[in-house]
Parts: structure tokens; sequence; C-alpha cells
């Protein structure tokens, strides 16, 4: 005996898209493992960059201290001291300058509007 199985299109045509949709759909899977992985990679690099420049932090941190004497640690202490102490006279001059520039400017500015008074007021007694 032999099957006689009719497959009619409308059968055909709902395979035929079922497939095509699980195909659409391991494709997309595959993007997404695939960029996934990519990222996963990118962070384990940064990770490993990371700790390559943590450790080579922690050997300048130690092999910086130990090069030098302990004379020359302290003029080291007093230079920066003395940086310290330049940069708030520089900062303290700056901030003195600004606003005796800002005070200058609103003198200018006073004088200039009543300048602009005066001149109005002649005009306004030329007028009438």
């Amino acid at each position: 005996m032999a099957f006689d199985v009719a497959v009619t299109d409308t059968v055909l045509m709902g395979i035929l898209v079922v497939i095509g949709l699980a195909i659409v759909y391991f494709m997309i899977r595959e993007f997404r493992i695939m960029k996934t992985s990519n990222r996963k990679n990118e962070l384990e690099l940064e990770k490993d960059k990371l700790k390559l420049l943590q450790q080579h932090e922690e050997s300048k941190k130690g092999l910086m201290f130990t090069r030098f004497s302990p004379e020359q640690i302290v003029e080291i202490r007093q230079v920066e001291d003395e940086n310290t102490g330049l940069e708030t006279n520089i900062s303290a001059k700056e901030k003195f300058i600004e606003t005796r520039l800002t005070r200058l400017e609103s003198l200018v500015k006073t004088r200039k509007l009543d300048n602009l008074l005066s001149k109005i007021q002649v005009e306004e007694k030329k007028v009438r």
C-alpha cells in the first residue's frame, strides 16, 4: 500500500514560512551571541589593561621613594611646600585683580550711563 499524501499549496507555503521564520530566528540569535561575545571580549581586554596599569602604578610607588635619600625627600617636600605657597599667592592676586577689574568696569559703565543721561537731558531741553 502506498500512501498518497496530497500536499496543497497552502500547506507547502505554511511549511516554507515556518522554515523561513526558524532561519530568521537562528540568524538573529547568532548576531546577538556574536555581539555579546565581542563586548565580553572587549570588557575582558579592558580589565586586563586596568590590571596592568594598576600593577605598573604599584611598582612605580614602591620604587619611587626607595630611590631618594631622606635628605632628598626633605628637599622635595620643601619645594612642594613653596610651590603650594606660591600657588596660593598667585590665586589670591588673581582674585584681587578680578575684583578690581570688575570694580573698574562698573565705574566705567556708571560714568558712561551718567554721560548718556546728561546728553539725554540736554537733548530733551533742546526739544522743549
